[in-house]
Formats: structure tokens, C-alpha cells, sequence
């Protein structure tokens, strides 16, 4: 099977390439190889205190196959993701196919017509990432090898700075209407609900429904976001998990500003509400504030902010649910490096909600930019509980610490480029944790209290169809 989705592609791209020639159609082919290796010692998680350094190369690798015209987009981009090693190099993979299409949707423009008078109106339809402003709450996840995407259809319109989308998607695990396979009722992805982390490793959502609204002008940028996920149903009978009809509907409403102030200076700032139910069944009450600006002086830009997240503290009834959670988005461009929010199970494995106390960041990024190829950051936060834990929440190894300090990060990142579509970076990351990060991991074991992690990362993303002068790369 994925012989046969690879030739395809090689073929269809083969195709594409020689009408081209007589059409008036654009073709694109590119690709990319992305190695990261990585030393991670406490990366997601503290480790034990006799825990050893884990030591692996991933590799990402890629063809995008883009086809444009007038009236029509279209784009296919297969993947394949895999760790060095882990199937033997004279058998098939022993752990299942890791080659799949990452990306398949072709667009339909209504725009060009005498009688549609605006920018761009369109319908995009298939499997598709997914970005909107900052990528805090959707966003493809392009830091983790496999990436994010959805099976979805959106209609998309923009006209004088205004821009408009509305998103569908509707999600089932068969197409067939036979015994044992009638019905709507959707096996969630995992097959199981998972209480905490954040969607990306939860339930797939049944359905969704969203509108994106924004406005650019000369302030900068004002968006609004309406999104709505909904979830299928579950009971337990017998100590059986069972889905059952009907779905728990989680409704996020929210807004950000992203300004320019001068050429200097930026402030951004966005706030968003979760209500209705979250996707267990609990009555969902939750919200995300944040604040930041950057100013730029030569080559160096600073950008002190905070996140603020709410939770779960010891008041909180137990049908209320306050942990907000950031849906589809890039969690690790915002919380931290080492991923211990709201990406890890930082807040816990068991599902007790006390566990999930809502997450304060104080942070300050600086980014330092040498020249065309050489960049340089130093990201610093300083974590905090937003919510008093629960009475009689300990560790069963360490007396709980005072206040709500969580923990203490360094990032630091350094990008080259070595030539055009070729890039090297480097990265390095820990973090101080104190005993009230203990208490959340609910350890079995005896942890240290800081984790390490260090990655080296080879970026080659050729354009097959460039043309090159001779005698240069």
C-alpha cells in the first residue's frame, strides 16, 4: 500500500510536469527531510532519580505536489515519519505503515467571476492543515514530525483587509451501512476518552463547526474566533467502556489583537472562553487570558508577557470542570520547550480534576538576529499554579512545597542557514522543578527535580522545479 500512494504521487507529479509545459497552469514539487536528534533526559516529565539519558533520531520526509490555476487549487503532500532503527533494514516494517498523506485538498475559486466583485471567495475542501493568527489554538503543529491536520471543508472569504471563514468537519470511523457498522456513533481517536492533556492527545473530536473573523488595517490585526467541537458519548457497563448517542459540545468564543504601535513596538493581546460541556460530559466553565509586547532595538528583540489559563483548585465542584484547554493549537511555541503544559500529562495520569490547576507563565523571549542566516534566542519562564491545589493533595515522597510555584525554564535556540533550502539548528532546554510540580506528576518513584533536553536538527526542503544558475546552489 504505500508503494502504491508513493507512485501515485511520483506519477501524478511526472504528469503534472509535462502538461505544464503547454498549459497555463502553475506547478509546484517540492519536499523535505527533516533529522532531529536528540538527547532527552526529563523532556515531558521529570525523571527518576536513577532514570538514564534517552539518545534517538527522527526523520521527517516529505512530497508536495501543488497544481494551480484560475479556478482551482490543489495540493497533496505525502509523509513519512519514523525513528532511526525502528524497523529491521531486510523485512517489512514490523510496527505498521508510517507513510500516510499528510495533506489532500483541492480548492474551488468562486472569486473569478464578472459577477463575484471581491479579493478571494473560495471552498476548500479535504485533508488540510489548519491556522489561524499565532496558532495558540489552531495551528499544524509543525514542530512535532507527524504535524496536525483535519479532514474538513472550509469556505474562505477576504475582500478590502476583511477576511471570513467558515470551517465544517464530520468525522466516522467507516463508510459502510452493514451489520455492526450502522449508525453514527463515532470511536473516538484514541478509542478511549483521556482526561487530561490536551486534544492533540485526547479524543478526536465527532464534529466541528467554526467561523474565523478578522480585519486588517493600519493598527495591526483584530480577529474573532467562534469554534465548536463536539464529542461522542461514553458509559462504562460492566467495566466496558461503550460510546452511546449523542455528543458533549464544548463552545470556545474569543478574540486577539496583534498591533503595531511603530515600527519598534508590537502589543498583542487575546482573551478566550470555554463553556457549555467539555468533552467528557462535565459542565465546562474556562478561560485564557494573555498579554504580551516586543519591542526591537537593532537586532535584538525582547518580548516580556504572560499566560494566564485557568483550572481547577480546592474549591471547585466536582460536575465543574475550569481546566481551559488551547484545542487544536501549537502548545509548544507558547508554554516551554520541555512540553511538561498542557502537551505531557503535566497535570496528572489518574483524571482527578484537582490535578489540572490551570497554568500562570510569566515569560521573556529574546531573539537576537546576526545576519540572513544566524539567529540566536533565549526564552525564559518562571511557572505558576493558577489555582490553590486541593486540601490534603501530597506527594507520597515529598511534603508539599508553599505557594503555587510550578517551575522555573531556559530555552535556548540557535538557527543557520548553511545555503537556500538547507538549515541547521541547535537547541538546549531545562527546567528547575519544585515540589508542587511533584505533587501534580502524582510520581510513583523518586524524581529529580530539573529535566534536560537537547536536539541537533538537519533541514533540507528542496523546490524540484527551481531553476538554478550555474555554478551556484
Amino acid at each position: 500500500m504505500k508503494k502504491r500512494v508513493l507512485q501515485l504521487l511520483l506519477l501524478s507529479g511526472a504528469g503534472f510536469i509535462l502538461s505544464a509545459q503547454t498549459a497555463t497552469a502553475q506547478v509546484s514539487f517540492t519536499g523535505q527531510i527533516r533529522t532531529r536528534t536528540e538527547l532527552r533526559h526529563g523532556q515531558g516529565s521529570l525523571p527518576a532519580k536513577d532514570a538514564k539519558p534517552n539518545f534517538f533520531t527522527n526523520q521527517r520526509t516529505r512530497l508536495n505536489l501543488g497544481y494551480t490555476t484560475d479556478r482551482l487549487r490543489f495540493l497533496i503532500s505525502a509523509q513519512e515519519v519514523r525513528v532511526w532503527g525502528s524497523d529491521q533494514s531486510t523485512i517489512s516494517n514490523l510496527e505498521g505503515s508510517k507513510l500516510f498523506l499528510h495533506q489532500a485538498w483541492g480548492e474551488l475559486i468562486l472569486s473569478d467571476s464578472s459577477s463575484i466583485k471581491v479579493d478571494n471567495l473560495s471552498i476548500k475542501a479535504g485533508r488540510q492543515e489548519i491556522m489561524y493568527d499565532d496558532s495558540r489554538l489552531l495551528g499544524n503543529l509543525d514542530w512535532l514530525q507527524q504535524a496536525r491536520r483535519h479532514d474538513a471543508v472550509i469556505l474562505k472569504f477576504s475582500n478590502k483587509g476583511w477576511q471570513a471563514d467558515l470551517g465544517f468537519a464530520f468525522n466516522q470511523n467507516h463508510g459502510q451501512d452493514t451489520p455492526g457498522k450502522s449508525g453514527n456513533i463515532y470511536q473516538s481517536i484514541p478509542a478511549a476518552p483521556v482526561a487530561p492533556g490536551t486534544n492533540g492527545i485526547g479524543m478526536m473530536y465527532k464534529s466541528m463547526q467554526y467561523g474565523y473573523f478578522a480585519r486588517n488595517a493600519t493598527f495591526g490585526r483584530l480577529s474573532l474566533l467562534l469554534f465548536k467541537d463536539d464529542f461522542q458519548k461514553t458509559q462504562v457497563q460492566d467495566g466496558v467502556l461503550q460510546y452511546t448517542e449523542g455528543v458533549n459540545s464544548r463552545v470556545t468564543l474569543g478574540g486577539a489583537l496583534f498591533s503595531k504601535l511603530s515600527d519598534n513596538l508590537r502589543v498583542n493581546a487575546a482573551a478566550y472562553y470555554q463553556g457549555n460541556d467539555d468533552r467528557l460530559g462535565n459542565t465546562l466553565e474556562a478561560y485564557n487570558l494573555t498579554l504580551d509586547a516586543a519591542y526591537t532595538y537593532g537586532k535584538l528583540t525582547t518580548n516580556p508577557g504572560f499566560d494566564w489559563l485557568s483550572g481547577n483548585g480546592k474549591d471547585t465542584s466536582g460536575n465543574v470542570n475550569h481546566r481551559f484547554d488551547p484545542l487544536y493549537g501549537t502548545p509548544h511555541k507558547f508554554w516551554g520547550f520541555m512540553d511538561y503544559f498542557y502537551v505531557a500529562d503535566a497535570f496528572g495520569t489518574d483524571g482527578n480534576p484537582t490535578r489540572s490547576p490551570g497554568l500562570v507563565d510569566y515569560f521573556i523571549r529574546n531573539r537576537y538576529v546576526a545576519s540572513d542566516k544566524l539567529s540566536a534566542s533565549v526564552d525564559l519562564h518562571a511557572f505558576y499554579a493558577a489555582n490553590s491545589f486541593a486540601e490534603g493533595e501530597v506527594s507520597p515522597l515529598r511534603a508539599g512545597g508553599a505557594g503555587r510555584r510550578l517551575a522555573t525554564e531556559a530555552d535556548l535556540v540557535l538557527q543557520y542557514g548553511l545555503f537556500k533550502n538547507v538549515s541547521m539548528e541547535a537547541g538546549y532546554a531545562i527546567i528547575f522543578a519544585t515540589d508542587k510540580l511533584d505533587i501534580l506528576k502524582a510520581p510513583a518513584t523518586d524524581k529529580q527535580n530539573h529535566g534536560q533536553w537537547a536536539y541537533l536538527m538537519l533541514n533540507l526542503t528542496p523546490d524540484f522545479l527551481a531553476k538554478t544558475e550555474k555554478g551556484k546552489q
